[in-house]
């Protein structure tokens, strides 16, 4: 009885040994993948949480990199400059260039043998992340930033990602230089009444809540056109939101670099329209138009389009 005793005592201590063991092997192998051991060894000391909520590491720095997206792109190209290798699209910023594309395809982002792909969160290209991951390649998906916070982070992060963390930092630092210089330009007008603006062009009426837009539109301290006219549903309001909002000053974000852009000819489709001859903004002459690559831009130009609208809002 005692013997049957003892080998059920030994039989559950050696099971409850091998558990742990087992639990001590893969915190073993957890820690050596990140933590200290990472910092330690290199290994994981370039990471980021990605819009997957996956942590992506690279254990050196990225010297091969591909950007699917146009603000990718720009990202990228900022921070690395030739360690871009290619992009799915040209950048949206033109000063920045790349050195070929490459079609949004698995196996053609495959054959160029990347250390990491970043991809931003925009037509469709999310489907590209799983696919790649189980190539074996490296991807960090961008989720589309809702506030000019969130373009810091992003920032931020991707730098520490691809091993440009001072670069990041001179990026942000130029941002917020940026907001600086409108909060100076609203301290000199802060006895005046808060304007009316409105973001619209050919897509429609810019800035409905949760919109990078919107948030560039509160640096600049104005009441957002989108909002007050009470657009939710869609992502660009109407010209009936933009008649109902009444702006004191409508901004018009332009491709000011295509071959046929016209500025008097968009400047007179707003104050020939007769639908929009009673707006405020039309009786004392109040557009703008904006250059696309700051006021759409969702890298850190953002702080130049928040200028630039500061600019025109205070009359500068």
């Amino acid at each position: 009885m005692q013997l049957r005793r003892l080998m059920i005592f030994l039989t559950i201590c050696i099971v409850g040994l091998v558990i742990a063991a087992l639990g001590m092997y893969h915190s073993w192998q957890d820690f050596k993948s990140g933590g200290i051991w990472g910092l330690l060894t290199s290994k994981g000391h370039y990471s980021m949480v990605d819009g997957t909520s996956e942590t992506v590491m690279l254990d050196h720095k990225a010297e091969r990199i591909i950007a699917v997206g146009p603000n990718a792109a720009d990202l990228v190209s900022e921070l690395a400059g030739d360690s871009v290798v290619a992009s799915t699209e040209a950048p949206y910023q033109v000063t920045n260039t790349v050195k070929q594309r490459v079609a949004p395809n698995v196996n053609a982002i495959a054959a160029l043998k990347p250390d990491i792909v970043i991809i931003e969160d925009a037509n469709g290209s999310t489907e590209l992340v799983r696919p790649l991951r189980d190539k074996g390649i490296k991807v960090a998906l961008l989720r589309a930033p809702e506030t000019v916070k969130d373009v810091e982070d992003q920032t931020r992060n991707v730098g520490r990602l691809l091993g440009r963390k001072d670069k990041a930092e001179s990026l942000i630092g130029t941002m917020m230089n940026y907001i600086r210089d409108t909060e100076s330009l609203r301290f000199a007008r802060r006895d005046e009444p808060k304007k009316t603006v409105a973001v619209y062009n050919q897509n429609g009426l810019y800035g409905k809540s949760k919109t990078l837009v919107a948030d560039m539109l509160t640096y600049v301290v104005v009441e957002n056109a989108a909002i007050k006219s009470g657009v939710r549903l869609t992502d660009y309001g109407t010209k009936a939101d933009l008649i109902k909002a009444d702006p004191d000053v409508i901004i018009v974000p332009m491709d000011t670099r295509a071959p046929d852009y016209n500025r008097d000819a968009v400047y007179a489709s707003y104050y020939n329209d007769p639908a929009l001859a009673n707006l405020k903004a039309i009786k004392n002459k109040k557009i703008a138009i904006v250059s696309n690559e700051s006021m759409l831009a969702k890298t850190y130009h953002v702080g130049r389009g928040i200028y630039s609208m500061a600019q025109v809002v205070y009359e500068r």
